[in-house]
């Protein structure tokens, strides 16, 4: 494949990926959003997994069965990967169990950062593994994927768009919103504490920390005293005490999706 070549002032920038990666139930993919970096600066990219009709992939927490994407990066000196960012999810029975994760597509954004000497065309490598179930079955898949970037910052890319509404879909944490988790045998209290600006009535929670609250029913947000409440099972395989706990706000009056984090250290 040839790459495409932009030209600004005394700069070249080149970006070019190769052709998705079919494999299992799915075709994998690696951009960016831009045409090139510069030294220092964030490259925001994104792996997209485009799932074949019937057929589904995971969220970081899977439910009761399933495996989320995981990566491998091979990256040029002085380059460092942030954690790949997962928008919210779908809920989904097969085969009677309840997962959590994505039909047709999914695009996952992530932060590749060049170190303050980063010069030259580079190529970022990811060895990427997932799983893709429909109700009969459940075929992993993997592939190798390449990234060349150019110096030079250069245009947005023809992807630019589709990894940042990916990106408007990730939830995110939020300064004055608290999580309190009280676990008395098998039943969970969640009391959450929003800003006055936020109304959660009707929000969705979602357990985002894999064998922690049973999936197996929505769990809807409802008044409380002083906080919104809710009351649900523990998940049967999980452990006889937690040190943190994450949750996903979603829906109802919320305008985006909330990351909300409960950790014994924050008590």
């Amino acid at each position: 494949m040839k790459p495409v070549i932009f030209a600004m002032s005394s700069l070249a920038s080149i970006s070019w990926a190769l052709a998705g990666v079919k494999s299992g139930h799915a075709e994998a993919e690696l951009f960016a959003a831009s045409e090139g970096y510069a030294a220092g600066q964030p490259v925001q990219a994104a792996l997209k997994l485009t799932l074949d009709e019937g057929w589904h992939s995971y969220w970081v927490n899977p439910g009761d069965s399933g495996m989320p994407v995981s990566i491998e990066w091979e990256l040029p000196d002085g380059w460092v990967a942030g954690p790949l960012l997962y928008p919210i999810p779908e809920r989904f029975v097969t085969s009677g169990m309840v997962g959590f994760g994505y039909a047709k597509e999914i695009v996952m954004p992530v932060f590749l950062t060049p170190g303050e000497e980063a010069a030259g065309d580079v190529t970022v490598k990811a060895k990427v593994d997932w799983l893709t179930c429909d109700d009969a079955a459940c075929i992993p898949g993997e592939a190798t994927l390449e990234l060349t970037l150019g110096e030079g910052l250069g245009e947005p890319s023809k992807q630019a768009e589709e990894i940042e509404e990916a990106f408007q879909k990730v939830p995110q944490p939020m300064s004055g919103a608290s999580l309190d988790v009280v676990r008395e045998g098998d039943q969970v209290t969640l009391a959450i504490v929003l800003p006055a600006t936020l109304d959660g009535e009707g929000a969705e929670l979602i357990p985002a920390t894999p064998n922690a609250l049973n999936p197996e029913e929505q769990i809807v947000l409802g008044p409380g005293e002083g906080a919104w409440k809710a009351v649900v099972p523990a998940h049967e395989y999980a452990a006889e005490s937690w040190e943190s706990l994450e949750v996903v706000l979603v829906g109802g009056k919320l305008k985006a999706p909330l990351l909300l984090h409960w950790g014994k250290e924050m008590e």
